[in-house]
């Protein structure tokens, strides 16, 4: 899966021939500038999404936010499920209810017979699964903490970006880059 923008007012013919040979589907919707400065106002960024995701991908648009750039934000929503990493943390793993568990399973196991190579292997098989599963147990999934705060969440950036966007109207008002 390939998400992204390319410059392509330059080499359009190139473009679409990369473009039909690949599983590529363009996302962008109406005319409307994808980079501005003072003196010009142009449709100069493409954004892709795989054939098979196009219709998942809703509301694209450009943002009017100042980027601190001269190529604008591109928004989109991209509907459908999510996956979410989920991990074992074994600093959380419950060390009593693991020992506890293990020698539950243990204990109702069968009686092990370890006298030819095939017991053994068997032996070793049920106490590798009785291990696994008793730390599986005392040690649940969780999903992965991707952080505390998000970006937006946060009041210096949120001052910064009031800022940013004072000096931007100003620039706009006045035309100059």
């Amino acid at each position: 899966m390939v998400w992204g923008s390319t410059n392509c007012n330059d080499n359009g013919a190139a473009f679409l021939e990369i473009l039909n040979s690949t599983n590529l589907g363009i996302l962008n919707q109406g005319n409307v500038h994808t980079f501005c400065t003072a003196s010009r106002l142009e449709v100069i960024v493409i954004t892709l999404g795989c054939f098979g995701l196009l219709e998942s991908f809703k509301n694209w648009e450009m943002s009017c936010e100042p980027s601190l750039s001269d190529h604008r934000h591109i928004l989109f929503n991209l509907e459908g499920s999510v996956l979410i990493r989920l991990i074992r943390n074994p600093g959380g793993t419950n060390w009593d209810s693991f020992r506890e568990g293990l020698k539950g399973r243990l204990e109702q196991g069968p009686e092990m017979n370890m006298i030819n190579e095939a017991g053994l292997g068997l032996s070793v098989h049920f106490v590798q699964q009785v291990v696994i599963s008793a730390y599986e147990d005392s040690c649940p999934l969780q999903p992965v903490n991707t952080g505390k705060f998000s970006l937006k969440q946060t009041p210096n950036l949120e001052s910064l970006r009031r800022a940013v966007r004072w000096v931007f109207n100003k620039s706009w008002r006045e035309r100059t880059p």
